[in-house]
């Protein structure tokens, strides 16, 4: 894995600047997915870079992106292997111009994540982990290693436009909050210890959650559905991830603060 790390930053890296070079025009090519959710040039450029690197990086290891036909649960349930990919997570901040959206590029075996890189482009700030070499940020080439932080002050990771009532209902305790758009830029914020839980209660795909969870566990935190189960990955027909709680230091009671609860998938 440690000979795929580097190359996978590069690639999300040019694909963060496929996306910056269509940020802020006056066409960004908005559209409407049959899940109604939007999808822009900017998603297909990036999906583009990420899909000709990775395939020419090895050629041996499947992909599965947001942006692509994903296959039949009987055609991808043997991949002991795979990549998953969201080119861009956090299109509605794309199209709002937040500047907070992300790549997201995750290496999946045996059902579970172990090299995650997840690139902001916008602030030209990358995370990545793999699996047990720990969890780092890089920006302006300077690296450094994060963890959760330990506890003090839950503060909770929240989206801009979220209605905190959506998310405060399940918590049994006193917060403050910090405001970031995307699902996995939440989950670096936990990863680096700027805020401690990120609750996500609405639909998502597993490619928004496969990069996040090993820089998160990697870090020291981890990421289970609402019951506290572990998520899964490739062993479902729907790639649908329930809602999920991304958690920090382990010496949190999080069983106690959180209330669990389950969405209907």
């Amino acid at each position: 894995m440690i000979e795929l790390l580097e190359p996978c930053i590069e690639l999300a890296q040019s694909a963060g600047a496929a996306i910056m070079a269509i940020y802020k025009k006056d066409d960004i090519g908005q559209q409407e997915k049959s899940d109604h959710t939007p999808v822009t040039k900017a998603d297909l450029a990036a999906n583009d870079v990420l899909v000709a690197g990775l395939t020419a990086l090895a050629p041996d290891i499947p992909i599965m992106s947001e942006e692509t036909p994903i296959p039949a649960l009987a055609d991808r349930q043997d991949w002991q292997r795979y990549w998953l990919l969201d080119p861009m997570d956090g299109t509605g901040e794309f199209i709002l111009e937040s500047g907070d959206f992300a790549v997201n590029i995750a290496l999946i075996e045996n059902n579970r994540p172990v090299l995650g890189v997840i690139y902001w482009p916008a602030k030209e700030t990358t995370y990545f982990a793999s699996y047990q070499n720990g969890a780092f940020k890089r920006v302006d080439g300077v690296e450094q290693q994060i963890n959760v932080a330990t506890p003090d002050n839950l503060t909770l990771a929240v989206s801009r436009r979220q209605k905190i009532e959506a998310v405060s209902q399940y918590l049994n305790a006193q917060f403050t909050t910090v405001a970031v758009g995307s699902c996995s830029l939440k989950a670096c914020i936990v990863a680096e210890g700027k805020a401690d839980c990120f609750l996500r209660i609405g639909p998502t795909g597993e490619w928004d959650t496969g990069a996040s969870q090993i820089i998160v566990e990697e870090a020291g935190g981890c990421i289970t559905d609402a019951e506290f189960n572990p998520l899964t990955y490739n062993q479902r027909e729907s790639t649908e991830n329930p809602d999920f709680i991304v958690m920090g230091h382990p010496d949190w009671e999080w069983q106690k603060m959180i209330s669990p609860h389950q969405r209907a998938l």
